[in-house]
């Protein structure tokens, strides 16, 4: 998990690329475990900054198998 310490600077970093690069800051921040996702409502985007691994048992969204694959859980 990503401390919090890690979690302001990945913040203050995007911050400060987007305003090296003329762009508006975001509308609103979220920390999550192992990340930080700053939201930009007017273009509806996110952007993800993933700092660390995801904790034991947890998958990154890629590594997720394909919901047709599951077995179904009336079978």
């Amino acid at each position: 998990m990503a401390t919090l310490a890690q979690k302001i600077r990945a913040e203050q970093k995007m911050r400060e690329l987007l305003e090296q690069n003329g762009l508006p800051p975001p509308d609103a921040v979220e920390y999550g475990y192992t990340c930080v996702r700053l939201f930009f409502y007017e273009s509806k985007t996110v952007v993800v900054v993933d700092i660390d691994k995801p904790p034991p048992g947890e998958q990154l969204i890629e590594e997720e198998e394909d919901p047709a694959q599951r077995p179904s859980e009336h079978t």
